[in-house]
């Protein structure tokens, strides 16, 4: 039996927890393009999961380009990039104003995509030196800011803490020489920071937030890219939840 994807502190259906998983295995190569995945039966004892989770995570992988699933349900990888995928969903939201829940959701899957790819290739690069150390500074100083923050609640310090978790973030993306990608960040970084910057967070996500960006530096500092992907994964599936859980909290009210 392999290892379930049942995770009790995540609010992502299964099917979403598998292709993120999937997703990530592709982008890192380990099935490359013209691979076929493994089958239905296989991944289902893999993940502990139903033929209908997998169909549906499929479905995911399909819609950004990733895999095609021919008649017989076998899926092929099309792709180990997600390029198109990302222009698309920037397409549909320049000249809007971005303030809707679904314009706001599709920004914030740009930019996991766009991190996660980053972060990657950052990993890799003999040159990562220079970033680590400006994203080690960084959290040095949401290190600060939480100190004071825990003591008088300071409002400065808050919004300190939140301009460098932003530009934490916004180091590891601009650290892509992918033209279109940095591109794309560029345009939409500052509804992203506006998005960002409106979360409230407890003293407790604070310091949860800076003991896993600790935990990405150490991953990108060491060159291990999979823990590195992974845990910018956590990141940034941690600040669509955040915002799911907003929305959801406004709608019942």
């Amino acid at each position: 039996m392999g290892r379930p994807v049942n995770d009790p502190s995540s609010s992502q259906p299964k099917a979403i927890q598998i292709a993120s998983l999937l997703e990530a295995a592709i982008l890192n190569n380990e099935y490359k393009k013209g691979d076929y995945l493994p089958s239905q039966k296989e991944l289902s004892d893999k993940y502990d999961a139903s033929s209908r989770s997998l169909r549906e995570a499929f479905k995911v992988l399909e819609a950004k380009g990733l895999i095609e699933v021919s008649q017989g349900k076998k899926a092929y990888v099309k792709t180990n990039r997600l390029d198109q995928y990302v222009e698309s969903l920037s397409v549909s939201m320049f000249g809007h104003d971005v303030r809707d829940r679904k314009l706001n959701s599709d920004l914030l899957e740009v930019h996991i995509t766009l991190e996660v790819s980053a972060a990657r290739e950052l990993s890799r690069s003999k040159d990562r030196g220079p970033i680590v150390k400006q994203m080690e500074n960084t959290l040095r100083q949401m290190d600060r800011d939480l100190l004071i923050i825990e003591t008088n609640g300071d409002k400065d310090a808050i919004q300190d803490f939140q301009t460098c978790d932003f530009n934490f973030h916004s180091a590891v993306v601009s650290s892509n020489d992918n033209i279109v990608f940095r591109s794309i960040y560029n345009s939409l970084s500052p509804q992203l920071k506006k998005i960002m910057s409106s979360f409230p967070e407890t003293l407790e996500e604070r310091r949860k937030k800076v003991r896993e960006y600790g935990y990405l530096l150490d991953a990108l500092r060491d060159g291990l890219t999979d823990l590195a992907v992974a845990m910018t994964l956590v990141c940034t599936t941690s600040i669509r939840q955040k915002f799911n859980s907003i929305y959801q909290e406004s709608e019942t009210r």
